[in-house]
């Protein structure tokens, strides 16, 4: 400890204010020379160890419930494998295979007859159907130029050549033609010489000739060519010369590039023209041909073409909207071809989108009704279209048929939603239907066009049958015809279902076993930082519910059949019999002999799935008591487990269950003329499982009952509903696993205990802290004072010492 003599001073440093790890501020200081903060955070840090403690132990306790929840999903997932197995319908299942899925497709239900099916299809049911007059069509929007084109353009058509024949159509321009001639085997060469067309012929000499003829194109005339014989000359020349001809006509008349010249007195230049917004560019090569195929490809919407010599614009769709917009033109195109908005002639909506009362004979549709099948039907011609109606009848559930707009004949189709000879009985019959409307008459659909399906003709095993929409329910399976022809149909139990489930089951057997045989195996590693390491080793819980599981493997149900009364009966062992495996004993798996079990499914299902699922036994003549003339109540040995109603038999009579209020003494003759009552009678109180006579049976009659009793929560239950009772225990909230785990469990509260503990303690520590930095700084106040005073002692001796000498 620091000491103040008079010879002496002590420093007092003082520094910044700092917080500690407790939450405490303070001053960072020395006295006397000592560290404050390092003695303080020591003498914390140690008292801190009970809270490291239980920290520890709350990592500890929430591996377990990490560990316990795996393990409770494990066993979830075998519970419900396990429960899969209690089904009676896993067993029922059926399938169904079709030697020829082209005449018949099959698929059987649970519970469906096994067999072999002969289905001889003979002819398949038809639909009938009903079909409307033709509606008005819609048109599309178009503009037609006034200007007209090429007089004496060329025209589809042909024309022959030394007797070869070409062909040419309207959008061939010159060029084209000219390459027609040239690749054909005419024997001549057609050119372009001065802006007009030459034909020569290939060979020289007077016997070298072309020939003109049979020209239905106009492309003669359109090239000032005429028709006939023109022939070649023997000269001097060492080759002689060759028969040519050139035309008159120049190219303009023949489609040729119209950029830069003057048509119908208006000149076209290069440039861009609009319509619907899309840029249409003319060039220095284009004809008008080539200006008609970019606008149809442009994506306005529109079809460019060329009739009587007119550009015509056509909008490709149908309809009122969309229309064909003109926009702005640098080329003069539109001018030159006399295109106009003004000469937009606008397209009509679809007879099937536009309102009733504005399709062409249609107007005498009213607003009311219609009725098909019974079904009532309301149309509003001022609102409905022949699309909205088509709507609703295919909406309703109850009319029976569907409805269907021909775009290409422009009829309303009405079919039967059932194969057969399905009655469509229209509103138009007056019976109890109705066409107040009109709606019915207005469009053609009148009983008169029905054309009535057929039914089905078939046989199974040569038995004529009845096919309700070409299907045949038969033995509880479903056949559906396909075609004509014969087809054998097997049905048989679903074996492969069956293997699959119990494969599911031993899997999620065996994994539950992993997961609980190595936690409870598993040691503690001192070294390890790892919480969950050993955490469950040894724990009760976990080792009894594998010792239970193990058991399953050995259990006999004395109830069942002495041929299935327990899992290796089935091919469901922990082993090869006689075989010692450590490993395996220690993993506690179960192994499937899958031959063993498949064997076992196909010569007895009803014996498997008793073993696996029964949950009850059925009495056969239990000896109830001997009458004795006077008692008319008893009790069945399994009274309140027993299902259903028992059967009672008193010397061999059977006796007749009937209300206890109406139970009525017998008496076949009454006197009194009262009903007579012709039968022995009883009640049954099925909540104690007592019998009670009208008449107390006579003294010695044997009284003996039949009856079913639940055993599901007892040992004759079947093996899997017995393993998922137990399962359930474990895995149900609030149940055994929940109990340590849950939210109210063993180790939640234990972990919510330490949690309140180590608050209490870092509170106390937190106060502690500030208790000893506040001593601290007392001191450091008192030790201020003591060197202050230290200071005037120091100053008054040696005043002192001075006025001495």
């Amino acid at each position: 400890m620091a000491s103040v003599s008079s010879t002496s001073s002590t420093t007092l440093s003082l520094s910044t204010t700092t917080s500690s790890s407790l939450g405490s501020t303070h001053l960072n200081s020395t006295v006397g020379g000592l560290d404050i903060d390092a003695l303080i955070s020591a003498t914390i840090a140690a008292k801190s160890l009970p809270i490291t403690l239980l920290q520890n132990k709350n990592a500890v306790l929430q591996a377990k419930v990490n560990d316990y929840t795996a393990i409770k999903t494990a066993l979830k997932t075998l519970q419900y494998a396990a429960k899969d197995l209690t089904y009676a319908s896993t067993f029922t299942g059926r399938k169904a295979v079709s030697s020829d899925e082209d005449v018949v497709t099959a698929s059987a239900t649970n519970g469906g007859t096994n067999g072999s099916y002969t289905i001889k299809v003979s002819s398949l049911a038809t639909i009938t159907s009903n079909t409307s007059s033709a509606l008005t069509t819609g048109t599309k929007a178009s503009v037609t130029g006034s200007a007209a084109y090429d007089s004496a353009a060329i025209t589809d058509g042909t024309f022959s050549i030394n007797g070869e024949t070409i062909t040419v159509n309207s959008v061939d321009t010159a060029q084209d033609v000219i390459d027609k001639i040239n690749a054909s085997s005419a024997g001549v060469t057609a050119s372009l010489k001065d802006n007009k067309i030459t034909i020569t012929q290939n060979t020289a000499g007077a016997a070298s000739t072309i020939t003109l003829a049979d020209d239905t194109s106009g492309f003669f005339n359109a090239a000032s060519i005429t028709e006939g014989v023109v022939s070649g000359t023997d000269d001097d020349a060492r080759d002689g010369t060759k028969a040519s001809l050139t035309g008159t006509g120049t190219l303009s008349n023949l489609n040729n590039v119209i950029a830069g010249t003057t048509v119908n007195g208006v000149a076209i230049t290069t440039g861009s023209f609009y319509i619907n917004n899309k840029s249409i560019a003319v060039t220095s090569t284009d004809t008008i041909n080539t200006i008609a195929n970019k606008i149809t490809a442009s994506g306005a919407g529109v079809k460019a073409t060329v009739t009587d010599g007119k550009i015509v614009l056509t909008q490709k769709a149908v309809g009122e909207n969309p229309t064909i917009t003109l926009g702005s033109d640098a080329t003069g195109f539109f001018n030159a071809a006399g295109i106009t908005q003004e000469a937009l002639k606008s397209g009509e909506d679809a007879a099937q989108t536009r309102p009733l009362e504005d399709v062409a004979g249609l107007e005498s549709i009213t607003a009311g009704y219609f009725s098909i099948n019974g079904t009532f039907f309301a149309v509003d011609p001022t609102k409905d279209t022949i699309e909205s109606v088509i709507k609703k009848i295919n909406a309703s559930t109850t009319a029976g048929v569907s409805a269907f707009y021909d775009t290409t004949t422009h009829k309303i189709s009405l079919t039967s939603n059932l194969a057969g000879d399905e009655e469509i009985t229209l509103g138009t019959t007056g019976s109890t239907g109705t066409d107040s409307s009109n709606f019915l008459s207005q469009i053609g659909l009148v009983q008169s066009n029905q054309k009535l399906g057929a039914d089905a003709v078939v046989t199974v095993n040569d038995i004529s049958v009845t096919a309700t929409n070409n299907k045949i329910t038969y033995q509880g399976n479903t056949f559906t015809l396909v075609g004509a022809g014969t087809s054998t149909v097997t049905v048989s139990d679903d074996i492969d279902s069956m293997v699959t489930k119990i494969k599911n089951f031993i899997t999620a057997y065996n994994a539950a076993m992993d997961g609980i045989v190595t936690k409870i195996t598993e040691k503690g590693d001192s070294e390890s930082t790892d919480a969950s390491v050993g955490d469950l080793f040894g724990d009760s819980t976990l080792r009894s519910i594998e010792q239970s599981l193990r058991g399953y493997s050995s259990i006999v149900l004395s109830s069942q059949s002495s041929t299935m009364q327990q899992l290796s009966q089935v091919g469901i062992t922990t082993g090869v019999a006689g075989v010692y495996d450590l490993a395996q004993i220690q993993s506690g798996h179960l192994e499937l002999d899958e031959t063993k079990l498949r064997a076992a499914l196909v010569s007895d299902p009803d014996a498997v799935k008793a073993l696996f699922g029964n949950t009850t036994v059925n009495v056969d003549a239990e000896a109830v008591a001997t009458g004795n003339g006077s008692t008319k109540t008893y009790t069945l040995k399994y009274g309140a487990d027993i299902i259903g109603d028992p059967t009672i038999q008193v010397d061999g009579v059977t006796y007749t269950l009937v209300d206890a209020a109406d139970l009525k003494p017998y008496n076949p003759s009454p006197s009194d003329g009262s009903t007579p009552v012709t039968t022995h009678q009883y009640s049954f109180d099925s909540k104690t499982g007592t019998i009670t006579f009208a008449d107390a049976p006579a003294n010695n009659a044997k009284i003996t009952a039949n009856y079913d009793y639940d055993v599901s929560s007892g040992s004759n239950a079947g093996l899997f509903v017995q393993m998922n009772s137990l399962l359930n225990s474990y895995t149900q909230y609030g149940g055994i696993l929940d109990s340590q785990m849950g939210s109210n469990g063993y180790l939640s509260k234990n972990m919510e205990y330490n949690n309140d503990r180590i608050a209490d303690l870092k509170y106390r520590l937190s106060q502690e802290q500030a208790t000893l930095y506040t001593k601290y700084q007392n001191m450091q106040t008192t030790l201020q004072g003591l060197q202050s005073q230290g200071s005037y002692i120091t100053a008054l001796l040696a005043s002192l010492t001075k006025s001495s000498s």
